[in-house]
């Protein structure tokens, strides 16, 4: 191993500095003033960890307005979307890009659950092939409906280049991370894995819910249009510069509710798929509930 010290150094480490003047005392003085003046050099042009950790803080965590009044959910609108399972809201994290992709970034649920560049989302209309649901309904006004397709973009002010929610089949290559689960993230791939849709908690009354408005805070499921998956989110610790957030993956779980007599149990969505979208802000709510 190769000494760094010299000899002179080394017989008084701590007790001797630059000041004085033993061993590679100039060399000691030229190393200390390039560190200075490197640091100083970060400072001015905005390149210390800490300063850019701030400034990237700030952009995730700014604050965004949510537009809408509580009640029908619509296209064009800024929405959150929270899950009953970890009391958070879906959120993205642009320095945490998925394993192996370099156009993929982490989504999770957070328990920060103010309206942010980070945890709010666009809901945009699908502009692709339709299906015979499709021709069934028409879908002309500008509310989101149950059964319709549907596209979830990351708000403007966190990125100008359009990032979309997704989810991706399970390989042996790609998956969660922790869960293990079917992966879910925000791309730039505007493909088909970033098509989802609005269904009915309850699968009996999941027919007749079909073509009817999205109400703001009303329980319900999102379903991937790509592998049929329910979008869920569990108490799974995901820890990232944020702190310990939850995992967001798609997997359907069931939980079964007690039927009527004489009926078999009917089983109903479980807790982890269970979301609800958020479009105005809760002061608002109660304000408006007040009067």
């Amino acid at each position: 191993m190769e000494f760094i010290y010299t000899p002179q150094q080394l017989a008084g480490y701590k007790g001797y500095n630059a000041r004085v003047r033993v061993g590679n005392w100039s060399e000691d003085m030229e190393h200390d003033k390039s560190k200075l003046q490197e640091y100083l050099w970060k400072k001015d042009n905005g390149l210390l960890k800490c300063t850019q950790a701030e400034r990237r803080f700030a952009h995730a965590l700014q604050k965004v307005p949510l537009e809408g009044d509580g009640g029908t959910v619509r296209f064009g609108q800024a929405i959150m979307l929270f899950n009953q399972k970890t009391d958070g809201c879906i959120a993205c994290d642009l320095k945490d890009a998925v394993t192996g992709s370099d156009e993929a970034w982490i989504a999770t649920t957070t328990w920060y659950t103010e309206p942010c560049a980070r945890t709010a989302f666009i809901v945009e209309r699908y502009d692709g092939k339709g299906d015979q649901k499709d021709a069934v309904f028409s879908f002309d006004d500008d509310a989101l409906h149950f059964g319709q397709k549907f596209r979830l973009r990351v708000h403007p002010s966190l990125s100008e280049e359009p990032l979309y929610l997704a989810s991706y089949a399970k390989t042996p290559l790609r998956f969660a991370r922790y869960t293990r689960e079917q992966e879910a993230c925000v791309t730039r791939d505007k493909g088909f894995n970033t098509v989802w849709e609005v269904a009915c908690l309850d699968p009996q009354y999941r027919m007749e819910m079909e073509g009817q408005p999205v109400q703001a805070a009303a329980p319900l499921a999102l379903r991937h249009l790509g592998t049929n998956s329910l979008l869920a989110s569990d108490k799974v610790t995901y820890r990232n510069d944020f702190g310990a957030e939850y995992e967001l993956f798609g997997k359907t779980y069931q939980d079964v509710q007690k039927g009527q007599l004489g009926q078999r149990d009917r089983t109903m969505v479980g807790e982890q798929n269970r979301f609800c979208f958020i479009n105005s802000e809760p002061s608002a709510n109660a304000d408006g509930n007040n009067k």
